[in-house]
Formats: C-alpha cells, structure tokens, sequence
C-alpha cells in the first residue's frame, strides 16, 4: 500500500513539470508571434506613406429634377454619410448646373453631429441650433459649432443634366483651423480645398 502511494505521489510533481514546460514553450511561442506581427506593423509605416484612393464619381441627381429650395438627402463618400443637394436659385461660388445655383453640403453638424435642416440659404440644427450660412462657404452665423459644413464638390455634365459628387472638403476635427474657417482642411488634406 504504502508502494502505492508512494508511485501516486512521485509521479504528481513530474506531471506538474512536464505542464511548465509545456506551457513555457507556448507562451514563449506566443510571444515570439506578437513581436514579429509589431515588427511587421513597424516595417510597414516605415516603408512610407499610404496610399489614399481616390474619391468616388457618384451620380447623385439629375439639375430637371430640382425645385428651388428643396433638399434632396444623398449620401458621400460612405452609404451612411448624409448630405444635402439644394437648388438655392441664385449663382454661388461653389454652384453647378445651367445657373450655378445648385450647391451640396454634409447634413452633419459640426457641434455634435446632430442632422442639420435646409431652409433659406442656412442649414440649421435642431439640437444646439447652430446655424450655417451654405450661400458663403457654410460658415458658422452663430450656435455653438466652431467649423463650417464640408461641401462636396460637384460636377455637371451639361448634354444629360446629371449632377456628380467627385470629392468632399474633410470632416473637420476639434482643435484645428480658426475659429469659423475652413483651415482644418488645410491641416488635414494638405491644403487641397474645394472651391
């Protein structure tokens, strides 16, 4: 009995190493994996810049289909990004279409991303009632938000009448550009301004 025991007993601590060992090897393992996927990760960022792709040419309406005053919702550059298409009836700087009165704007406040509402050459929030001016640029008139609406640069093709979203002023981030203006797209795309 007591040989028995004794086998019992021997054999626990030899388990118990074998399972040290084993797992040791593992983590040394795993480890070892980890450090060469932040290497890889290193490698890349050190291999220069990435390569952004390009905007996306996206029919949005057609200028025949558009009553002055009147937004029509669209969504760019994602499916889940909301925008507004107005016909303000009068030529702006930013305009398409036979009258250059045809203008796109992101419908996303830049105060705490609240939809904004069309109405009168402002778009205005119904949350912390900031109000931009779209006829010039989208500046802030007044309300809490500190940087204009990101316009989406469009594109008429005058033989169809088809109005295109090709590219969109950045969305802005807290903290760059002037109170108001439109620098934080300077910072944040080089300098590559819709105009």
């Amino acid at each position: 009995m007591s040989e028995g025991k004794n086998n019992t007993a021997n054999s626990s601590p030899k388990s118990t190493e074998v399972d040290r060992r084993t797992f040791i090897k593992m983590f040394a393992a795993t480890s070892g994996a980890i450090a060469l996927v932040n290497l890889s990760s290193i490698v890349r960022s050190l291999s220069g810049p990435v390569e952004v792709p390009p905007w996306p040419k996206v029919l949005i309406a057609n200028a025949k289909d558009l009553k002055v005053g009147k937004a029509v919702v669209f969504y760019y550059p994602l499916t889940t990004t909301p925008n507004l298409l107005v016909k303000v009836g009068e030529s702006v700087d930013a305009g398409v279409g036979p009258d250059h009165d045809i203008i796109a704007f992101s419908q996303i406040c830049q105060h705490q991303g609240c939809f904004v509402q069309y109405a009168d050459g402002q778009a205005k929030c119904p949350c912390h009632a900031a109000i931009y001016d779209v006829l010039h640029g989208a500046k802030v008139l007044s309300g809490p938000a500190l940087y204009p609406l990101p316009f989406v640069k469009l594109e008429y093709d005058s033989s169809t009448g088809d109005i295109y979203a090709i590219k969109m002023t950045s969305p802005v981030v807290y903290g760059y550009g002037a109170t108001g203006s439109s620098d934080a797209d300077i910072v944040l795309v080089g300098g590559d301004l819709v105009s």
